[in-house]
């Protein structure tokens, strides 16, 4: 939690530091020409829900499920315009995450001298993340209602987690008269640099529609858009040479591929050889109120709407 917490106070400090410079500006004249209605800088607030989602690829082919699963993230966001129709950003958010993975391991040799038995497997994961992202944004149309599309490149930085592995024997695999033992095995693990990686690079890309509300003086806008994050490079940082592992894609980590996470006698982990490759993604709805900073010399007297 200790490296959360730096990460999130960094981010919200270089924020408000970017806020704070607009305000530090000299004020402008009432009698001088205003350029522009429109503020260079926004900050807000912004969240909504998201969904992760592990693809695999590669292995035995075998055929698992995963539903979809949904959990909220929020944080903070500031942009600025670089012309009429392009801004860039920077995105600061604290992610609720989980994911369930299940499928069937048939005809698995559990003993000498004994028939193969059929199981049922189950990978229950909860975790928490920070995320931050730098979006490049275009909107495609001027004004009070702006459609919008983005790109963005994340660092993704895992917190702390849980993983729960449920190994289920099948009786009568595949009949009318199919049932699950009702002693299941069950491993829970915290997630760690064992069956974690540290940190990973992404990119994302979304679309959404700006609204503008006019406020007599001032004005809000607020956001609401769509968006998929693909995980591209994953890292693990050690004390020991090599100093850096990484991997492209694949978020099995080397213990992991190598069977060395952990000792579990029960259920133990997700088998990559079953499975291949795993490759980490996730969506998000969200919502985002941007507060322009702009401010305006008005008279003998400081009118604050407009912060520029």
């Amino acid at each position: 939690m200790k490296k959360a917490s730096l990460l999130f106070f960094l981010v919200f400090t270089l924020l408000c530091n970017s806020a704070k410079a607009q305000f530090n500006k000299p004020l402008q004249s009432a009698r001088s020409k205003v350029n522009s209605n429109e503020a260079k800088y926004m900050i807000g607030l912004t969240g909504g829900l998201t969904t992760t989602h592990w693809f695999h690829w590669g292995g035995t082919k075998t055929p698992y499920n995963q539903p979809f699963n949904f959990s909220p993230f929020g944080g903070l966001s500031i942009e600025r315009m670089l012309n009429s129709n392009t801004s860039i950003g920077l995105e600061g958010f604290y992610a609720m995450r989980k994911t369930q993975l299940n499928y069937y391991v048939l005809n698995f040799p559990v003993a000498l001298d004994m028939p193969n038995t059929d199981f049922y497997r189950q990978l229950d994961v909860n975790y928490q993340e920070v995320d931050v992202q730098v979006p490049l944004t275009y909107y495609l149309s001027r004004g009070t209602i702006r459609p919008y599309v983005y790109v963005a490149p994340r660092v993704t930085v895992p917190l702390s987690g849980k993983m729960v592995w449920q190994k289920t024997e099948i009786h009568g695999y595949g009949t009318a008269n199919q049932t699950l033992d009702d002693h299941p095995d069950i491993d829970t693990v915290d997630m760690t640099a064992q069956n974690t990686w540290q940190s990973s690079i992404g990119l994302v890309a979304g679309a959404g529609v700006m609204f503008k509300f006019n406020l007599g003086n001032y004005y809000i806008l607020l956001k609401a858009d769509l968006s998929a994050h693909a995980a591209l490079a994953h890292f693990t940082f050690l004390k020991e040479s090599p100093y850096v592992h990484a991997s492209f894609l694949n978020s099995f980590t080397y213990e992991e591929q190598a069977g060395t996470s952990q000792n579990v006698v029960g259920a133990g982990y997700i088998d990559p050889y079953l499975l291949g490759m795993r490759f980490n993604t996730d969506a998000a709805l969200r919502i985002t109120i941007m507060f322009p900073l702009k401010k305006q010399l008005q008279g003998a007297c400081i009118r604050w709407g407009e912060y520029d």
